[in-house]
């Protein structure tokens, strides 16, 4: 179907499952016979008359200029299920949104190694300062960081990101008319220039309590690791750590004081199957980092925009054949740049030829 169709299904509260059922019968809506009307809106659980005004062309082109013009009065832009740029880390969920709704670079999603890092609305110093402390790691060495904007540890891991010029994802659980918590207004729109802000909800939709627990699979979902750095029992941080053992992501606690009420989530986590996170590099190493023998710290390193590209395919070991694949670059041309990384001292080539990142 045409994205712009997708979108109205999307407005219409029709999800991937109900979208595959259409898609497997029709290439458009306009395609659906009158005499089908009731059959498909009992498959997709919509009102039969809303669904036979939007299988009219007038209609159809009525809507759509209709929910173009609220986007463009928010400056937000949309990416469905079958656009090129929708999000590779979600693709192979099978709850995935229909649509997403953004501000800022929807590249971040797909081209960079990615850390969300999330706990309690409520820490402590110990629990800021851990939170500074790896994103200040993951920074240095070109990681992503995914969180929620939210009270707490969220806004620690995106201020402090947006502080060291780093890039920064925010996945929120309303509509991006608002600001939730409004006290966020100014990282708010700073991530909308510098990073990426998405939403599966439309323009209007309010801060509920139960978007934010739907949002959470989101933000488990783009994240290749996930840091659940203090939470307590109950925290809703917990829940997104439910999400990424379900969706096989790599995920880390931080371990505490079984005494203290701040710490008890992490701790039920590890007992779940998150890994404890003991040296703040286990993270980079989990990404595929190497770390080295050498004591001296790497400069901050200028890259021009081939080696950029280059350097942001390289996720845990990889061949020349498999970064050639992948990059679309011939050998030849693809060879001496890896080795200028290499003398920049920001990759490495391994004993069996294969490329990986170094821990800066």
């Amino acid at each position: 179907m045409e994205r712009e169709e997708i979108l109205v299904l999307s407005y219409l509260g029709i999800g991937i499952k109900r979208y595959s059922l259409l898609k497997e019968k029709y290439k458009s809506l306009l395609e659906i016979p009158k005499s089908e009307i009731q059959e498909v809106s009992k498959l997709l659980k919509i009102d039969e008359e809303k669904l036979s005004e939007i299988t009219k062309e007038e209609n159809l082109t009525k809507t759509l200029e209709r929910l173009k013009n609220i986007l463009d009065k928010y400056q937000v832009k949309f990416v469905t299920v079958e656009d090129k740029d929708y999000p590779n880390k979600i693709k192979d969920l099978s709850d995935k949104p229909l649509v997403l709704f953004y501000k800022g670079d929807i590249s971040l999603a797909n081209n960079h190694l990615t850390c969300g890092i999330v706990g309690t609305r409520r820490n402590d110093n110990k629990g800021k300062n851990h939170t500074k402390n790896i994103v200040d790691l993951l920074v240095d060495n070109d990681v992503c960081i995914v969180s929620g904007l939210a009270r707490g540890i969220d806004i620690i891991a995106h201020r402090r990101a947006l502080e060291r010029n780093g890039k920064t994802i925010a996945v929120i659980g309303h509509g991006l008319d608002y600001v939730y918590p409004p006290e966020h207004k100014k990282e708010f729109e700073e991530i909308g220039e510098k990073g990426l802000i998405l939403t599966e909800f439309f323009i209007g939709e309010n801060p509920l309590k139960r978007n934010f627990f739907i949002r959470n699979r989101i933000i488990s979902g783009l994240s290749n690791v996930v840091v659940i750095v203090q939470a307590p029992e109950g925290s809703g941080a917990l829940i997104t750590g439910e999400y990424a053992l379900k969706q096989k992501r790599t995920l880390f606690a931080i371990p505490g004081d079984i005494e203290n009420p701040l710490h008890r989530g992490c701790n039920l986590m590890i007992r779940k199957g998150a890994k404890i996170l003991i040296d703040y590099k286990d993270i980079l190493e989990e990404l595929g980092y190497k770390a080295t023998q050498s004591t001296e710290k790497v400069q901050s390193v200028e890259l021009n925009e081939e080696e950029k590209f280059v350097y942001s395919l390289i996720t845990g070991d990889m061949t020349l054949d498999d970064l050639a694949e992948i990059s679309g670059l011939p050998v030849n041309k693809l060879y001496p740049i890896l080795l200028s990384l290499e003398i920049k001292g920001i990759i490495i080539q391994n004993a069996g030829g294969t490329f990986s990142r170094i821990i800066i």
